[in-house]
């Protein structure tokens, strides 16, 4: 499994864990499936456990199991975002015009788009004492950070472009000096609370837009 991959996927599953812990009040390490395969030694023991969980169960596979004549060849199938999506799908869905989720999206984009996803999400979840910490929830649409039970921030893949919801006025003058540009978004119900939205599609985008994530973490 790709490094990048693998690392988003050990992300993902200790999101899941930590709440399933909280909802079940005891710590549910050790209580899964793949759980059977874990090495703790390793750098990311839950994804390489759900790893050899998937390849034990394809190897149990009846030999003489006939392949369904009108299944299409294995395509290109990957983690995205903790994720597992299917790349030729996901190009077939997009030559359909059919909405693909945000995992999908970033398992299309280019290594700039991520280097500068990974750069924000960084800022945002940076640890700092005496703070709660702010958690990341992939869903199908965007990427949510929450702290505290509030929205801090919401990222979002639109064309070939970021795109940073963050909880601030578009009125207030100190960002209507021409020098950030954004776009409310408050009007759709996915953004109430993050009405500010900054798009992030160059270097100097990015560094304005960890001003402001700066500026929201106070």
């Amino acid at each position: 499994m790709d490094e990048m991959f693998n690392r988003e996927l050990q992300n993902k599953l200790d999101v899941e864990k930590w709440l399933d812990s909280e909802t079940h009040h005891a710590d549910m390490c050790g209580k899964y499936d793949y759980c059977a395969f874990c090495d703790k030694s390793e750098s990311t023991p839950c994804a390489n456990a759900y790893a050899r969980m998937n390849a034990a169960r394809a190897d149990e596979q009846p030999a003489f199991d006939e392949p369904d004549s009108s299944a299409q060849a294995s395509s290109d199938v990957v983690v995205s975002l903790g994720k597992v999506v299917d790349i030729d799908k996901i190009m077939l869905k997009k030559k359909a015009r059919k909405s693909l989720s945000f995992a999908e999206k970033y398992a299309l984009a280019d290594d700039t788009l991520r280097a500068r996803y990974e750069t924000l999400k960084a800022a945002l979840t940076e640890k700092r004492k005496g703070e709660s910490p702010v958690k990341s929830r992939i869903s199908r649409h965007c990427d949510t950070y929450r702290q505290s039970g509030d929205t801090v921030a919401k990222i979002t893949i639109i064309a070939s472009s970021l795109r940073l919801n963050l909880p601030l006025d578009c009125d207030a003058p100190e960002f209507n000096d021409g020098k950030t540009p954004h776009t409310f978004t408050g009007h759709k119900k996915v953004y109430e609370d993050v009405p500010f939205q900054f798009k992030v599609n160059s270097k100097l985008a990015l560094k304005r837009a960890l001003r402001l994530i700066a500026l929201v973490r106070g």
